[in-house]
C-alpha cells in the first residue's frame, strides 16, 4: 500500500512538473523559464485577417503596425515611421521611416513597401484622401504632397485599419492572402467563432514579446467568461458587458480588474424632429433631471464613470472646461418646462394643450450596462413629470432604428471618434450638414468644423474645438450619460498588463504582460 501511494504521488508530482502551461512551474537558477502562454475570453470573433475588412481591432494591432499610433494614453507615438515632420502650409508631410523592420515573412520594411499599401489597398482610406503624390527620395524617406492643408493626417495615419502589411500576401486585387504584418505577433491559426491563437514573433523592432503565445477563447456571455475564468479554463476576460462578473469577482483576491478611463461615451441623442423633443426647454431639462452621479456610481460602479465634458477626459484639452454634462437641478428643470408651458397633471406627468409630456427612449436590449441605466432614467424624468417610454430592441434592428433616425430618444455610444483627434466625429458623425447622423447642424457650425480641417496651429484647433462644443451645447441635441472604462478581469498572478484608454487597443501592451506562480 506504501509502494502504490508513493509512485501515485510520484505520478501527481510527475505531471504537475509536466504540465505545458507558465504557471505551473517554477524555474530553477540557470534554467531557461518556459514560455508563458495566456488564454483570453474575448466576447467578439476575429472576423477577418484583414484590417481593412473587419478584423476586430484590438487583436489585429498585435499584428500589424501603423505609420503613427496611439499609446495606452491615448496620445500619438511613433510606429513604423520614427518621426514625422509638416511643412509650413501643411501640404507637405516627410516621414522618416523605422529602420532594421522586417514583415513576418522577411520582406524589408522601407519606403516601398509603404508606398505599395497606401497607392494600392490602402487608397481613398483616411489619410490618403488628399494625397495628390507620394515621394520616396530614399529607402526610409516617405514623403506626402496633399491638395491641400490637413492637420488631421497623423491622426488619420493612427487609425487601426490604416496597417501595413506585406506586400508578399497582398492579391492583386487588394485582398490578403495571410496575415501578415510588422507586430508582435503572428496569427498562427483561427477556428471563427471558435478561438484564434498568436504566437511571438521574437524579431520584433520594440523588442521580443514576453508571452510567446496568446489565445482568444470566443466566449460570448459574459457570465460564461466569468465562469471560465474562475474555473482556470482562462487567465483574463473581456470586462466589456460584464457587470455581474465584476461585482461577484471585485472584491476576491484570486482576481485583479485592470481598468482606466476610455475615449469613447454613452450617451442620449434627442430627435429634433419629433415634439416634443423639438423643444429646447424640454431637452435642457432632461438633462437637469437626473443625477448622474448617483445613477452611474450606483448602477455602473467601476464600469463607468458621471459625465465630466462632451468628450471623455481621454481627449484632454480639446474638451471645452466650461461645458459640464452632470448639472442635476431639478429645480431648474420644473422652471424651464412651466415657462415652456408644461404644467403638472392629474396624474403627476405634466400637460400642455391637453399634449402629455410623453416620449420613448431607444436602448439596445442586450447591453447589460444600458438595460440598468434605462430604467433609472425613466424614474427620475417619472419624478420631473416626464413621461419616459422604454422602447428595448435587439441586435441589429437597434442599428436600423439608430440610421433611419427611428426614435425620439436614443441611448448609444458616442462614435465617429477613432483617433485621438475630434474633426472626424464632428465632420463625418454628428454635427455636420454633411455628417452621416446629422443629429443637430447650422450654417454656423459647418463654418467652424470647415475651418478646424484646415487649421493647423494646435492653439487654434483647441480654441476652435470649444467653440463648437459651446454652440452644439447651446441648442442641446446631446446629453453624454457616463464615460466608459477599458475593463479586463484576470488571475491574480497575471501581471505588467497596461490597458490601454483607447477603446480599439486595449490589447497593444498585452505584449508585456508576465504570468507568475498562482497564489
Amino acid at each position: 500500500m506504501i509502494k502504490q501511494k508513493a509512485a501515485l504521488l510520484l505520478a501527481i508530482a510527475l505531471a504537475v512538473l509536466g504540465a505545458p502551461r507558465a504557471l505551473c512551474r517554477g524555474t530553477r537558477e540557470g534554467e531557461k523559464p518556459p514560455a508563458q502562454e495566456l488564454v483570453i475570453g474575448e466576447q467578439f470573433d476575429l472576423g477577418s485577417i484583414d484590417p481593412l475588412q473587419g478584423m476586430l481591432d484590438d487583436t489585429q494591432i498585435l499584428v500589424y503596425n501603423g505609420l503613427v499610433e496611439i499609446d495606452a494614453d491615448f496620445k500619438q507615438t511613433p510606429g513604423l515611421a520614427e518621426r514625422w515632420e509638416m511643412s509650413a502650409d501643411g501640404r507637405t508631410w516627410t516621414f522618416s521611416l523605422r529602420r532594421g523592420v522586417r514583415f513576418h515573412d522577411g520582406t524589408p520594411w522601407n519606403a516601398q513597401a509603404a508606398r505599395f499599401n497606401l497607392e494600392g489597398r490602402l487608397a481613398g482610406y483616411p489619410g490618403t484622401g488628399n494625397v495628390e503624390r507620394y515621394e520616396t527620395p530614399d529607402d526610409y524617406t516617405l514623403i506626402f504632397h496633399l491638395s491641400k492643408p490637413t492637420a488631421s493626417l497623423t491622426s488619420d495615419l493612427s487609425r487601426t485599419m490604416m496597417s501595413m502589411v506585406s506586400p508578399g500576401a497582398i492579391n492583386s486585387d487588394g485582398s490578403l492572402k495571410a496575415a501578415v504584418g510588422t507586430g508582435p505577433y503572428k496569427l498562427a491559426s483561427w477556428r471563427p467563432d471558435v478561438e484564434y491563437v498568436f504566437e511571438a514573433n521574437n524579431d520584433f523592432w520594440g523588442g521580443a514579446p514576453n508571452l510567446q503565445r496568446i489565445t482568444f477563447k470566443v466566449i460570448t456571455d459574459a457570465q460564461a467568461r466569468a465562469l471560465a475564468l474562475e474555473t482556470g479554463e482562462i487567465d483574463m476576460m473581456s470586462g466589456y458587458q460584464s457587470l455581474g462578473a465584476i461585482k461577484r469577482l471585485q472584491h476576491n483576491r484570486d482576481f485583479n480588474i485592470i481598468m482606466k478611463t476610455q475615449n469613447t461615451s454613452g450617451a442620449l441623442f434627442y430627435n429634433l424632429q419629433r415634439p416634443p423633443l423639438d423643444s429646447l426647454a424640454v431637452r435642457k431639462a432632461i438633462g437637469l433631471s437626473i443625477d448622474f452621479n448617483t445613477l452611474i456610481g450606483s448602477l455602473l460602479p467601476g464600469l463607468a464613470s458621471p459625465p465630466r465634458g462632451f468628450f471623455s477626459p481621454a481627449y484632454g484639452d480639446l474638451n471645452n472646461p466650461e461645458i459640464t454634462m452632470n448639472t442635476y437641478n431639478p429645480g431648474a428643470a420644473k422652471a424651464l418646462l412651466e415657462e415652456d408651458g408644461w404644467v403638472p397633471g392629474p396624474d403627476g406627468i405634466r400637460r400642455k394643450g391637453g399634449t402629455r409630456l410623453s416620449f420613448s427612449l431607444t436602448y439596445r436590449a442586450n447591453n447589460s450596462e444600458d438595460a440598468l441605466i434605462a430604467p433609472a432614467i425613466k424614474d427620475y424624468l417619472g419624478a420631473a413629470g416626464m413621461d419616459l417610454v422604454l422602447n428595448a430592441v435587439e441586435g441589429g434592428a437597434f442599428g436600423d432604428i439608430e440610421d433611419a433616425k427611428d426614435y425620439d430618444v436614443i441611448l448609444s455610444g458616442q462614435s465617429f471618434i477613432p483617433t485621438d483627434d475630434t474633426a472626424f466625429n464632428y465632420a463625418s458623425g454628428y454635427w455636420h450638414s454633411g455628417s452621416y447622423y446629422k443629429i443637430y447642424t447650422s450654417p454656423e457650425l459647418d463654418a467652424l468644423i470647415d475651418t478646424l480641417q484646415i487649421t493647423m496651429d494646435r492653439a487654434k484647433r483647441v480654441e476652435l474645438n470649444r467653440q463648437i462644443q459651446r454652440l452644439i451645447m447651446d441648442n442641446c441635441p446631446t446629453q453624454i450619460v457616463y464615460h466608459r472604462n477599458s475593463i479586463r478581469l484576470a488571475r491574480a498572478n497575471i501581471t505588467n498588463f497596461n490597458i490601454s484608454s483607447g477603446c480599439w487597443h486595449i490589447n497593444r501592451l498585452l505584449k508585456d504582460t508576465v504570468i507568475g506562480r498562482p497564489r
